[in-house]
């Protein structure tokens, strides 16, 4: 049994996903490059899969890696074998120039344990409940329909809106592809919003206990908007559904964490992109990547490195400092196969 093989079989062993999204993850997510584990006894006893994935960061694009698949054999757990593999995998990013690690935590108990590893709670959701009567009245010049075939029409409209978002995991054409390939597996839907032709809007559509929910919506109109609710509820034969969305109220509800791999790297776009800011940290604790350790100054734009005499600097951890770079721009990733 070849590697892929095994990590598949150890998958199945730790999750509970049906074999045909499986057989889609490992034909079409998994790769040799992007794939860690760890083998004792000539076995692979765990694995993760460190998948890039672009990202907008404020008027910047970085790489990031998004952890996938996370996983040890039973035998093998309480014997800190995935935190040793957590430990590999970011050092490897680092050599690999990515500046972000991000993931999903399968489990709520979970979050404290990806903390340790440097992980902090970063990307959150809004959840809105629509209903028909709150939607504009139909708008003939705005046609929704079904999108059947939506890879090659829609690409560009749906990464051309993505983009527009400041902080946000972006998806390339491969990936969306596997999005698609997911949606129809799991039964959901793809609805196109046009105006004389042009395509104003996007819905991806799943349904769950029996509501439909909009797990992804783009659009250039509030008409657009609402007239893909209106199709969503057609569809469904239902006046309600609910909709994912970018943080827009004081109720966030958590999705995922990330973790700083190039400190260097992060504070001297943070620090381009915010002239106006200054302060001064002093992080420590980075086993995996030493080089993250030490006494970092922003001002005037720019990031400087070394103990400067005249400064007091505030000591952060990594799990702090990624939510001290994020706070106030609330960071966003949806469609991500968790």
């Amino acid at each position: 049994m070849d590697v892929k093989e095994e990590v598949k079989a150890l998958w199945k062993c730790c999750f509970s996903d049906g074999d045909d999204f499986v057989d889609l993850y490992f034909s079409m997510r998994f790769k040799e490059e992007i794939n860690r584990v760890v083998v004792k006894d000539g076995r692979v006893v765990s694995a993760l899969q460190a998948i890039p994935y672009p990202m907008t960061f404020y008027a910047r694009e970085i790489n990031t890696a998004y952890i996938s698949g996370a996983c040890t054999h039973p035998d093998f757990r309480g014997h800190g074998v995935m935190k040793q593999l957590l430990k590999e995998a970011h050092r490897r990013m680092y050599e690999e120039g990515i500046f972000l690690s991000t993931l999903i935590p399968a489990e709520s108990w979970l979050r404290e344990y990806y903390a340790k590893s440097g992980y902090g709670a970063c990307f959150y959701y809004g959840r809105t409940a629509v209903e028909l009567s709150g939607l504009e009245a139909l708008d003939s010049k705005c046609e929704v329909e079904v999108c059947e075939n939506a890879e090659a029409e829609t690409y560009d409209y749906f990464n051309a809106k993505m983009r527009q978002r400041p902080n946000c995991i972006q998806h390339t054409l491969e990936d969306y592809r596997v999005i698609l390939a997911d949606m129809r597996l799991g039964g959901g839907l793809v609805m196109v919003a046009r105006q004389e032709g042009e395509i104003t809007g996007l819905a991806f559509c799943v349904e769950e206990n029996a509501v439909p929910v909009i797990q992804e919506m783009l659009y250039t109109t509030p008409i657009a908007k609402d007239m893909l609710c209106r199709k969503v509820l057609s569809v469904y034969g239902t006046e309600h559904l609910e909709y994912i969305h970018p943080i827009k109220d004081s109720s966030p509800i958590f999705l995922g964490m990330a973790r700083i791999i190039s400190v260097k790297g992060m504070l001297s776009l943070y620090a381009e992109t915010h002239p106006g800011e200054s302060f001064s940290c002093h992080l420590d604790g980075d086993e995996a990547i030493p080089e993250n350790n030490g006494y970092y100054a922003i001002e005037n734009g720019e990031c400087t490195v070394g103990r400067l005499s005249e400064r007091e600097y505030k000591e952060y951890t990594l799990e702090s400092l990624v939510q001290k770079l994020f706070q106030a721009e609330q960071p966003y990733m949806s469609l991500m196969l968790n």
